[in-house]
């Protein structure tokens, strides 16, 4: 079944990304421009990042359902930071067994998942009925590989 958006990888040589046990992801080199936001957004949550997953949304229909963020490779508890650029979506995260919290991420919002947050909860992208334009979301996160 194909992904219902668009994604990338970029990050450190060796960080190859698997996903959903069937989704397999190699990361192409830093551009200068990602590489600049990524240590922008170390120095200010302090949290260290190998990866981007880039994700575009193209329209209302493209989503992500309920999911962690926990594969193994990204260690145990990571935190996960994320960047919407373009469109206004929804993005709902929940406790594993509780109700949803709604957040609507504009362009430039920055959103933290915190350690600990990809084992105690789940989030989602979901479709809308509503017309939306493209939203492009960077996702940097962690990675156990060594370094080469």
């Amino acid at each position: 079944m194909p992904v219902p958006r668009l994604e990338c990888i970029y990050g450190d040589a060796g960080c190859d990304y698997l996903y959903s046990n069937s989704v397999f992801l190699k990361p192409l080199t830093w551009t200068d421009a990602l590489a600049n936001l990524r240590d922008r957004i170390t120095a200010l949550t302090g949290y260290k990042f190998r990866i981007v997953i880039g994700n575009q949304y193209r329209t209302g229909t493209d989503s992500i359902g309920w999911h962690a963020d926990n594969e193994p490779l990204m260690g145990s508890n990571p935190a996960i930071v994320s960047v919407s650029l373009g469109s206004c979506r929804k993005f709902q995260i929940k406790p594993r067994n509780g109700k949803p919290t709604d957040f609507w991420l504009e362009h430039g919002s920055l959103l933290v998942m915190h350690p600990g947050c990809q084992s105690t909860h789940l989030h989602q992208v979901p479709k809308t009925n509503k017309v939306v334009s493209t939203r492009i979301n960077l996702t940097f996160r962690p990675h156990t590989a060594r370094s080469r």
